[in-house]
């Protein structure tokens, strides 16, 4: 008997109802996985560059009601929702690029050749099923950075997005299935409460990869179900938080410092990639700080779908009181608020915490959402020691016009992706990206990578 339960996704800004989906029962979700382990991909170089090009004209065709569509789920601005519109037509256009570069690819030339030996060949082929779990901040960028190289690779994906933002991973799934992608290649799995949904997933013994974006905490859950569901030695690809730091150094020009600075409030705060924590140099503190505060609260942010505005929510009133709470605990331990710490439901205002001691929750555990905590360091020495004791590992930056610092500080520390004079959260969508220490195993996506951890590479001895 089918499940006919249903749960309500809301809208995080209004509180109003946006749509209702399905809970999938045990054996709906174990029913989507069987077709799509089931499911052989026949389609060639030109079938998959017709599919993309066909998703990338209805996505841009319809960017505006998608962006709406995430708006609603989400709570992000509008402004941030024809971007991520925009990311995934672009990350699409990439994996045109790596369809054909795979069509083409000659592993065995990689490796020596030797006429006395038997002769070596090195074949690459799609694996039989991957999982991947996403996040709510990006509802449609980070379920297309799965399902995009997976269709490069031939390899059949089943997808759990958040919970709180299903609406645009289904919508995502009808647009691919009426632009030519046969419909078991990507599967939807849905469902709360979502450990539930998401056991049930971990469980199933026949998917070769899982790809998971999100939090520690649950990032850390997700590699103990696989091994005590006797899948452990499946390929396990986490990107998990950030906790961006941005130094900056005392000769950076104060403009570009800011302008680095307020990547702390793109999607409102909530990006893996976002500056977090500035490592201020003690000699440029108050310039850099006035023009920061400046700029900080000219931000417009409110109602998500009004074009003026800059950010929207976050993603529920529970995660904008976390914010709150953090940043009053910090305050008692004897941080300085400079502007916001304001909260309206799930709106929570730009905010700005200066002298912030290392030791508070607020910057020892990634605080999702738009808020930025400045600490000052007095050479480049301090910067690279409190980067190296941190538990994270994701992004970092430097504002600086010294090279050598800028190379100094990138090569003693360990860190997934680095920008010198550019916002952390800087990427393009085809290169590597993925972090180290609580941040991921080192293990990357992004469409090249992303693409040959999709298919498993065998070996041919012709004797």
């Amino acid at each position: 008997m089918k499940n006919k339960n249903t749960y309500n996704v809301i809208n995080p800004f209004n509180n109003k109802v946006v749509d209702q989906v399905p809970i999938h029962s045990e054996s709906e979700i174990n029913e989507r996985l069987e077709s799509s382990f089931n499911f052989k991909s026949e389609l060639k170089l030109n079938d998959k560059i017709e599919i993309f090009k066909k998703t990338i004209k209805q996505l841009d065709r319809n960017k505006d009601d998608i962006a709406k569509l995430i708006v609603n789920e989400t709570g992000l601005s509008i402004k941030s929702g024809i971007y991520e519109v925009k990311r995934a037509i672009n990350c699409f256009q990439y994996c045109i690029k790596e369809s054909k570069k795979l069509d083409d690819a000659d592993l065995t030339k990689d490796f020596s050749s030797d006429p006395l030996l038997p002769e070596l060949t090195v074949h690459s082929e799609p694996l039989d099923l991957a999982v991947g779990i996403t996040p709510f901040n990006h509802p449609l960028n980070l379920v297309v950075h799965k399902v995009g190289p997976a269709i490069v690779a031939g390899t059949p994906i089943v997808i759990k997005p958040s919970e709180k933002t299903p609406l645009t991973a289904i919508k995502l799934k009808q647009i691919l299935i009426d632009s030519g992608l046969p419909k078991n290649f990507y599967n939807v799995i849905l469902g709360i409460p979502p450990k539930d949904t998401t056991d049930c997933l971990l469980s199933y013994p026949n998917y070769d990869l899982v790809s998971f974006t999100g939090g520690v905490k649950v990032g850390k859950y997700i590699a103990r179900k696989m091994a005590s569901s006797g899948n452990e030695m499946k390929k396990y690809i986490p990107e998990l938080g950030g906790n961006a730091i941005l130094v900056i150094m005392d000769d950076c020009d104060i403009d570009i410092a800011v302008d680095l600075a307020m990547g702390a409030f793109e999607n409102s705060g909530q990006r893996c990639t976002a500056v977090r924590r500035i490592l201020l140099h003690t000699s440029i503190s108050k310039a850099f700080t006035e023009k920061f505060h400046s700029l900080v609260t000219k931000i417009k942010y409110g109602d998500p779908l009004n074009v003026e505005n800059d950010m929207g929510t976050v993603i529920t009133s529970e995660q904008a009181d976390l914010i709150h709470r953090r940043a009053n605990d910090a305050i008692k331990d004897g941080a300085s608020l400079l502007t916001g710490n304001q909260v309206d439901g799930a709106i929570y205002s730009p905010t700005i915490l200066s002298n912030v001691n290392p030791t508070s929750e607020l910057v020892k555990r990634e605080t999702f959402g738009p808020i930025v905590s400045i600490m000052t360091i007095k050479n480049l020495d301090e910067a690279i020691q409190y980067i190296k004791n941190d538990r994270f590992g994701l992004a970092s930056g430097i504002g600086t016009k010294s090279k050598k610092n800028a190379y100094r500080l990138f090569n003693n520390i360990c860190v997934g992706q680095f920008s010198w004079n550019g916002r952390p959260g800087y990427r393009t969508e085809d290169a590597p990206f993925g972090g180290f220490k609580d941040s991921g195993n080192g293990e990357k996506e992004g469409v090249v990578l992303m693409t040959r951890a999709l298919r498993r590479i065998k070996t041919f001895y012709k004797h």
